[in-house]
């Protein structure tokens, strides 16, 4: 079917609703597993939305008629974020691997309700021949959507929040502690009494925290919990890494160092 379609940018405006849907479902879930608030992450969301627009578009493009444009957008979207995913694992792109690998496989089931809605509602537009009509039905569809996802950013802030202001405090310390000695402390202990040593970690405020000094005056910080889940630290660009097992934040560490290398060699 052509793109100079009128209709394909109403149906192309459905899927990314749908997108939406897929996310909301998602998000909502995962936070009701993990307290982890995804809505105001345009990381996890916009991938989401996209894949769905792609699928939309492909589907359109590939379609002789309008039969059964739903299923194959449906599964042009599954398509489409496998590819991403495998993209994504073939790159190394550690921050985010894990939730590309996750959400891939269960993504064609979240993806159902709103194959569900699609069909619902594009059966409802070719009803009418009026595209004024068509496009009030799909922002009429939108409504409820925008309203989950502006609560869903109030659903609280979330454990991964929680926990970056725990290790912001313990950062701050650290910090402190290089500006009054003109060095980084060896170990947290050297810090004071909040930090109880187990193992070369150190606990504050129920969370487990492994500090690394590096050579260059600067550190990483990791706060580590099962199973295997550890967020990295790195003051130099202060910059975080989420979500990522122990290999990842290996990995993320090494990258860091090579690329120091390279700006010393250049300069």
């Amino acid at each position: 079917m052509k793109l100079t379609d009128k209709r394909f940018w109403i149906f192309e405006a459905l899927s990314l609703i749908c997108g939406e849907l897929t996310f909301c479902i998602a998000a909502g879930a995962w936070f009701a597993l993990s307290q982890v608030n995804w809505f105001s992450e345009w990381i996890f969301q916009l991938p989401v939305v996209l894949c769905w627009g792609l699928g939309a578009f492909f589907s359109w493009l590939t379609s002789k008629s309008a039969n059964n444009i739903t299923f194959r957008t449906y599964i042009w979207t599954i398509c489409v974020y496998l590819a991403l995913t495998i993209y994504n694992v073939s790159n190394g792109y550690a921050s985010i691997n894990g939730w590309y690998i996750l959400f891939g496989i269960g993504c064609a089931i979240v993806s159902l309700p709103a194959f569900v809605l699609m069909t619902i509602i594009y059966a409802k537009i070719n009803q009418t021949t009026n595209n004024t009509k068509a496009i009030g039905l799909v922002l009429l569809t939108a409504l409820p959507l925008v309203f989950i996802n502006f609560m869903g950013r109030n659903l609280g802030i979330g454990e991964a929040n929680m926990i970056k202001d725990v290790a912001n405090e313990v950062i701050v310390m650290v910090d402190n502690f290089k500006d009054k000695n003109g060095r980084l402390p060896i170990g947290l202990n050297e810090i004071g009494t909040p930090f109880e040593e187990i193992n070369e970690t150190y606990e504050y405020k129920g969370y487990i925290f492994y500090y690394e000094p590096r050579k260059d005056g600067f550190y990483y910080l990791t706060i580590t919990f099962g199973p295997d889940e550890n967020y990295c630290y790195e003051s130099k660009n202060k910059s975080w890494i989420w979500d990522c097992d122990s290999a990842q934040v290996e990995m993320y560490k090494k990258y860091d160092i090579e690329n120091d290398i390279d700006d010393e060699t250049d300069q």
